[in-house]
C-alpha cells in the first residue's frame, strides 16, 4: 500500500476503479496527522464534540430519509394497531414514549371492548366470543356488563410508592452527616423495618451522589413534598462546564464535510480550527478543494491539486500525494468514471463475514449454501 492506495490496481490491461470512499478514507488519515500535529492548535469546545453527524452529511437525502421511514413506521403500525382499531397511530409532540405506548395499548383494549359488544348483539354467547378474539371469559363478562369503556388506572409518575420512602428523609439525614456507606445505610434502615432489597438502596445513592456532586454540598439537599425526590434549590449558581479540546478525529471530519451540510455550532468549530494556524488553513483548502473534485467528477483538475499538495509544505499531504501517483491511473477513474468497483468489494466483504461466523471452517460447499440461502 501506498499512502492508503493500493498498488498495481490495474493488471493485464483491466483498469480497476478506486472507490471513492477509500478516496475519503486516505485524507481522513492524512488530516488526522495533521490534527494530532498541531493538536495544541485545536480550540477548547464545552463539551466533546459528538454532536450526531446530519443525514446530508452521510450522504442521505432527506427523501430517502422519508422513505426508509415509512415502512418502519408501518411496520409498528401494524405491531401496535389492530386492523380494526378506529385510532389513527400518531405519536403528539411532547408526549413521552411510555405515554404513547400506553395510548396505543388502551386504544387495543377500546377496540376488544367494541368488538365484544358487537358480538353480543349479533347473538354470539360469551364462550363463543372469548374463542373467538382470543380473551379471557373474564375479560368478556367484564366488557359485556359495562356500559362504558372500563377506564385502567395508571398511576403517574410521583404517584407510585417504593418501599423505602418512608426511609428516604433518614437516610438524607445521615448522608448529611457524612455516613456514605451502602451498607452500613442498609443495616441501620433495616433495623428500623426496612424490608426491601440492597439493589433498591443503591439505586437512591446513586441519584442522591449526582445531586450531591451537583449542588456541591449535601446540606443543600432537600426532599419534595412527596418524599420521593431529591431536590437542589434554584438558588444555587449553575455548575460550570467542561471544557475539553477538539479531538484529531472530529476535527478531520469537519475539514472533510461540505459547508451545506454542517449547522451553525460546527461551521464556527471549522472558523475556529482554520485559524488556529497557517497549516490548518491550508490543510482545510486542500481538503475541501479535494472532496469537491471526487463529489463533482473533475479528475481534470487533479493535476493541479497534487502540485499544490506537494508544494503546500505539509508533509502528510505530500505523502498522500506521492501514493496518489504511484496507483495515479486507478485514481484518475475514481474522479472521472461513475463505475466503480465497490458493489464487487462489498460482496467479496460479506462473503469473509460469513467464513468468520463458522471461524474460517467452512468449505467451498457450505459457503455456498450459506451464499445462496442469504440471497
Amino acid at each position: 500500500m501506498h499512502g492508503g492506495f493500493g498498488a498495481g490496481a490495474s493488471e493485464k490491461g483491466w483498469q480497476q476503479n478506486l472507490v471513492g470512499v477509500l478516496c475519503y478514507k486516505n485524507l481522513r488519515e492524512r488530516l488526522k496527522e495533521v490534527m494530532d500535529r498541531k493538536q495544541s492548535c485545536l480550540p477548547e469546545v464545552e463539551e466533546h464534540a459528538s454532536d450526531a453527524i446530519p443525514a446530508k452529511a452521510q450522504g442521505i437525502k432527506d427523501t430517502d430519509a422519508h422513505q426508509l421511514a415509512e415502512p418502519q413506521a408501518a411496520l409498528a403500525s401494524e405491531k401496535h394497531y389492530r386492523a380494526s382499531s378506529p385510532y389513527p397511530n400518531q405519536r403528539s409532540e411532547g408526549m413521552r414514549y411510555d405515554e404513547f405506548q400506553q395510548q396505543v395499548r388502551r386504544d387495543k383494549r377500546v377496540a376488544r371492548y367494541q368488538d365484544v359488544h358487537a358480538l353480543l348483539e349479533q347473538g354470539f354467547s360469551q364462550r363463543a366470543i372469548a374463542r373467538k378474539l382470543k380473551l379471557a371469559r373474564a375479560t368478556v363478562r367484564k366488557f359485556g356488563q359495562a356500559e362504558e369503556y372500563p377506564e385502567m388506572h395508571h398511576p403517574k409518575r410521583g404517584e407510585r410508592r417504593s418501599l423505602l420512602d418512608p426511609y428516604k428523609l433518614y437516610i438524607l439525614q445521615r448522608w448529611q452527616q457524612g455516613c456514605t456507606n451502602g451498607a452500613q445505610l442498609y443495616d441501620e434502615i433495616n433495623v428500623r423495618g426496612f424490608t426491601g432489597s440492597a439493589a433498591l438502596l443503591r439505586m437512591f445513592l446513586s441519584e442522591l451522589r449526582k445531586k450531591h456532586q451537583e449542588a456541591g454540598s449535601a446540606l443543600a439537599l432537600t426532599l419534595d413534598a412527596s418524599r420521593q425526590t431529591i431536590k437542589i434549590p434554584p438558588s444555587l449558581p449553575p455548575k460550570p462546564r467542561i471544557t475539553c479540546r477538539m479531538s484529531a478525529t472530529r476535527a478531520s471530519w469537519l475539514f472533510v464535510s461540505q459547508a451545506g451540510t454542517l449547522d451553525e455550532k460546527q461551521k464556527q468549530h471549522v472558523a475556529q480550527i482554520r485559524a488556529g494556524h497557517p497549516d490548518l488553513e491550508r490543510a482545510y483548502q486542500l481538503s475541501q478543494d479535494f472532496v469537491m473534485m471526487l463529489a463533482e467528477r473533475r479528475g481534470a483538475d487533479l493535476d493541479a491539486w497534487l502540485t499544490q499538495a506537494e508544494h503546500s509544505g505539509l508533509p502528510e499531504f505530500k505523502k498522500m500525494a506521492n501514493g496518489i501517483r504511484l496507483d495515479y491511473a486507478a485514481v484518475k477513474a475514481a474522479f472521472s468514471s461513475e463505475w466503480s468497483n465497490g458493489q464487487v468489494e462489498a460482496q467479496v466483504n460479506c462473503l469473509k463475514l460469513q467464513k468468520r461466523l463458522v471461524f474460517g471452517r467452512a468449505n467451498f460447499d457450505l459457503l455456498r449454501l450459506r451464499v445462496l440461502c442469504r440471497v
